[in-house]
């Protein structure tokens, strides 16, 4: 199937302004067959010669394919000869599009009395992979600044942004408490781009029961978000309770157990004392 486009500027009706050589911009998907209207797809008149041309990245210009009534010949000699063809409105039809896509092509229609040009500006763009995150920290220290996590959005283009939720909500980096570092590295081969995003805590008490995210936004959208994931978080013992077993009332000579607890995490050992009741 061919992937859907998107036109910027007016859509024109009238032949008589297809003679203005605008350039309009449209957005195609990455692996997709992207179809280039020719004359912002109005209706071509009948009995034509039509070509249609790329600009080069060296400046230069170089031939696609030309089609007259009804036949078609390629002349690309590049990439392009296996990969374009032409459809019965003489739109381009570019397959397995990649971002050395991402051109200006030019279709020019030859009519009995003039000749008609048009130029597209062609992005290739792409969904990222879900996101997913890496390194994640085995527990959570109170009160210490601790890398929760990397966060992985990849081969994108543009590049994906990734950001990270505590309980639902942003979290923003304060050069203290949060520190949020993305870093951006793109494919040689591909051209695609890969975020990596390093969030650093500093975890408290009440982050016991905090869920943490990451999500990754892009043009294309919807936000991809990663499932909620939860930390142990280490603090220290504050109180100590005492606490004594016995069964019944306590009378001289009874044996008496004591044990004491603290609230830090994790828990410390409890310490167990037997003794004998006395007045």
């Amino acid at each position: 199937m061919h992937s859907t486009v998107y036109y910027v500027g007016a859509f024109v009706l009238s032949l008589t302004l297809l003679q203005a050589s605008g350039l309009d911009t449209m957005v195609g998907l990455y692996g997709e067959t992207i179809e280039v209207a020719c004359n912002k797809g109005v209706a071509p008149p009948a009995n034509l010669f039509v070509k249609w041309k790329y600009d080069k990245d060296d400046g230069t210009s170089g031939d696609l394919l030309v089609k007259k009534k009804d036949s078609t010949s390629i002349l690309a000699a590049d990439d392009y000869a296996n990969r374009v063809n032409i459809t019965d409105r003489y739109s381009l039809l570019i397959a397995q599009a990649n971002l050395g896509d991402q051109k200006t092509f030019t279709c020019m229609v030859v009519t009995e009395s003039d000749v008609l040009t048009s130029r597209v500006n062609l992005l290739v763009h792409k969904k990222p992979s879900p996101p997913t995150i890496t390194e994640k920290a085995e527990d959570l220290e109170n009160g210490k600044l601790t890398t929760l996590g990397k966060c992985v959005a990849k081969d994108a283009n543009p590049a994906a942004n990734v950001s990270w939720t505590r309980n639902g909500q942003p979290l923003a980096d304060d050069g203290k408490t949060v520190i949020i570092t993305p870093v951006t590295e793109v494919d040689q081969e591909t051209g695609l781009s890969t975020t990596t995003s390093t969030l650093q805590y500093t975890a408290s008490r009440d982050d016991m029961a905090a869920k943490f995210a990451c999500s990754a936004q892009h043009s294309l959208g919807p936000d991809q978000e990663t499932a909620p994931m939860s930390f142990s978080i280490h603090y220290p013992t504050e109180k100590v309770s005492l606490q004594v077993n016995t069964q019944g009332p306590l009378k001289e000579g009874d044996n008496v157990t004591l044990k004491c607890k603290g609230d830090g995490n994790p828990p410390p050992p409890a310490m167990t004392s037997t003794s004998r009741a006395r007045k």
